[in-house]
């Protein structure tokens, strides 16, 4: 009986705006759907109480839906939850779930596929990335991204270009805050600093810049690069985004696969456990991290 289980709990989830509001959105989605299961109570009863559909309550359920404080607290009376310290908790991450997502300045650049990672990484306490083509998005300089994003989109405006630039350059930002960075393990392939994106001017200081960022964060970025002796394991063919989060009882791992023309996102378990495999294993074969600095000259001195 639904009397002889815990209740759940919010306490565990904390209220830290640098995660961003989706993350506290989809903390709070599982919460209510665990209390409405504890309390043994229907998706359509549930609907009912706050005079809505049952496709509400599930886009709620799945943090694709905003909250309205008045609907959360009406629906925790329906489900019994009456802890004043969760309520407060509940009333403090739908606030926080309100606010603008970090792409949402750059709205008209920010493709509607990437926007579930942007507003997810601020919130990782790991992340792993593969790239077989490119230097990752978080670590590019300015005009070696302006480059790639005007391969890709050769007939946007300029404007456009301007403004997808600006969103990339922001990413890093995470990793240089005070308050709970993620660590980033980035491997890249090793012809990704043989492949020229734009002068050999573009190249230099893209290195130099990769250099510099070893340098200012040896304890939040680990970059390695793996050579075409690792063979198969690095035959994966497109990028690979692994995230992994504070309180995985409230997030669980999210995977992000980047192909050309869109993206897929994976969360199930046996999803995200094969992903993590797969880069563990590319991890172990490619060059140690603390070779990267001299790789990184060598590679430099291909673009003098």
């Amino acid at each position: 009986m639904a009397a002889d289980r815990q209740a759940p709990s919010i306490l565990g989830f904390p209220h830290r705006p640098e995660w961003g509001p989706l993350a506290h959105r989809k903390a709070l989605a599982g919460y209510l759907r665990r209390c409405r299961d504890h309390a043994g109570v229907a998706p359509r009863q549930a609907a009912r109480c706050i005079h809505t559909s049952e496709a509400t309550i599930s886009r709620m359920e799945t943090g694709r839906a905003a909250f309205k404080l008045a609907d959360v607290e009406q629906l925790l009376d329906v489900y019994q939850m009456r802890d004043p310290h969760e309520r407060d908790r509940v009333a403090r991450l739908v606030q926080e779930a309100a606010k603008p997502e970090v792409w949402q300045p750059y709205a008209n650049a920010a493709p509607p596929l990437l926007r579930p990672l942007l507003a997810m990484e601020p919130a990782a306490r790991r992340i792993i990335s593969y790239e077989p083509q490119l230097v990752p998005g978080w670590l590019q300089t300015e005009e070696y991204a302006e480059t790639v994003i005007r391969a890709v989109h050769p007939t946007k405006p300029a404007r456009e270009i301007a403004e997808r630039v600006a969103l990339r350059m922001q990413r890093i930002e995470m990793l240089r805050r005070a308050e709970s960075p993620p660590v980033l393990l980035a491997v890249v392939d090793s012809e990704v600093f043989r492949r020229p994106v734009g002068t050999p001017g573009v190249m230099y200081r893209q290195i130099k810049h990769l250099l510099a960022l070893l340098e200012e964060m040896p304890y939040r970025l680990h970059l390695q690069i793996a050579p075409l002796t690792v063979g198969a394991a690095g035959a994966i063919g497109h990028p690979v985004v692994h995230l992994r989060f504070f309180t995985p009882e409230y997030l669980p791992d999210m995977v992000y696969l980047e192909q050309y023309e869109g993206a897929i996102y994976r969360d199930k378990p046996s999803d995200s456990e094969r992903y993590q495999a797969i880069l563990n294993n590319l991890c172990g074969v490619a060059n140690p991290a603390s070779q990267t600095p001299a790789l990184l000259e060598q590679a430099l001195r291909t673009w003098r």
